[in-house]
């Protein structure tokens, strides 16, 4: 079966990937896979027990989303599989959706991005390079921006 691969971080752009995954899943008749990665390859050489820790609460957090991701699939009676990897994230999402021989790759684009004129934008960047060297199309998914909310709930500012 041909599969989609969803690059997952969390966040908002994670809920618009997965919604867009399951999608396209549901009308191309595809198995989803969902992808986290575990990078903590800012922490080089910091204190050990604090990357060990680091390490296991990524650890955790991937597979709570993950977890979640694959219950909704299943709801929209999507096949769907979860998969966490560490390493440096480009380096890691190119190997998977190589060895999966994946159809398509999806990312999300954090809330409050916009796509750049000259493809300069970080995650337009990613998603070229995870294009090159993967020849895998990369489709980028950008958050609808809801001012004043986070994940449904109103957030109180000093002006509100």
């Amino acid at each position: 079966m041909k599969t989609i691969v969803c690059a997952t971080r969390g966040g908002a752009g994670s809920r618009a990937v997965r919604e867009r995954g399951i999608e396209l899943a549901s009308q191309r008749e595809m198995k989803l896979v969902f992808l986290f990665v575990i990078d903590i390859s800012s922490l080089e050489g910091g204190d050990e027990k604090l990357r060990s820790a680091v390490r296991d609460e990524l650890a955790w957090l991937g597979l709570a989303l993950l977890r979640i991701a694959q219950q909704r699939a299943h709801s929209a009676n999507i096949e769907s599989e979860i998969v966490i990897r560490e390493g440096l994230v480009k380096d890691e999402i190119c190997r998977f959706v190589k060895e999966r021989s994946a159809e398509l790759l999806l990312v999300g684009a954090p809330r409050g991005t916009t796509a750049a004129v000259f493809g300069d934008d970080i995650v337009e960047q990613l998603a070229a390079d995870i294009k090159d060297e993967t020849g895998v199309p990369v489709e980028i998914v950008r958050p609808p921006e809801i001012a004043g909310e986070i994940g449904g709930e109103k957030i109180e500012t000093a002006d509100s």
